[in-house]
């Protein structure tokens, strides 16, 4: 999977600037979404010297390569981390042959957190009908907490977990 922002994810992002923080080094622009943060901790975690929540500005884009920061940007579940490339910095990648959707969804529980779904996949409501999604991972409220329900706003944070 890869946090790169889409054209019609920047589109959006221009228009709602006072939602996004932007960091950029020359060779990437790494884009920070508060609202769509579930605290996985993946980038606080994968690279400290870069992400560093006790610190301001939290995001540090000259810490380290734009080929880690990239690297480890991938790993945000909620995509509230995404990054795109300056049009001077490009990565040469292996071509794929074929672009299909993965046969089955892949449900993966965090630990105190919420359930995160990727693949092929229909969410529906209680109701019945179709929620629509946007992103190719969701992350489902699993304590209830949620402001946004049935997504996870990172709201498990402060609640107790049973286990």
């Amino acid at each position: 999977m890869t946090n790169k922002v889409t054209k019609a994810r920047l589109a959006e992002i221009k228009q709602n600037k006072e939602g996004v923080k932007e960091f950029s080094n020359g060779e990437i622009t790494v884009f920070w979404e508060p609202e769509l943060c579930i605290h996985s901790a993946n980038c606080l975690l994968g690279l400290p010297e870069v992400f560093n929540s006790k610190k301001n500005p939290w995001i540090n884009i000259h810490a380290s390569t734009s080929k880690e920061i990239m690297r480890i940007v991938d790993t945000c579940p909620s995509r509230s981390l995404t990054y795109l490339k300056s049009t001077k910095f490009i990565i040469s990648k292996k071509r794929k042959t074929l672009n299909k959707k993965p046969k089955y969804a892949r449900i993966k529980l965090v630990k105190n957190g919420p359930a995160l779904i990727t693949g092929n996949y229909i969410l529906r409501g209680s109701d019945r009908k179709k929620i629509k999604t946007d992103n190719a991972m969701i992350s489902i409220c699993c304590c209830g907490a949620s402001h946004k329900k049935p997504f996870c706003d990172g709201s498990h944070q402060p609640v107790k977990s049973a286990d």
